[in-house]
């Protein structure tokens, strides 16, 4: 009797660990890394994000008639829409593409 020869699959498989094996073996290298240390110190300066905070300060709650016709003797919704559209800049936006004539 003689020993079953291996599947074409098993031995594919086998050969490749193989190589698996052997190409980590020969990918160390004995180049040793040398850790620079700063030639000048670093000072570092610690600032506090709540060093310029504000805390919150409620407006004064009017009754609800009373802030409609404010909102309607400004202009209602319109009013705060233009003062959106005042807040960006006044420089017209140029296309980011034009494509040939057209604009």
């Amino acid at each position: 009797m003689y020993p079953k020869s291996p599947k074409p699959p098993q031995l594919t498989a086998a050969v490749l660990l193989a190589c698996l094996h052997w190409s980590s073996a020969w990918a160390q290298n004995d180049i040793k890394l040398e850790v620079r240390t700063p030639e000048k110190s670093v000072e570092l300066i610690y600032q506090s994000s709540f060093e310029n905070y504000q805390r919150y300060s409620a407006s004064t709650v009017q009754s609800w008639k009373q802030s409609n016709d404010t909102v309607k003797d400004i202009g209602g919704w319109r009013a705060y829409a233009k003062e959106i559209t005042q807040d960006t800049d006044a420089k017209p936006s140029t296309p980011a593409h034009i494509h040939g004539g057209h604009q």
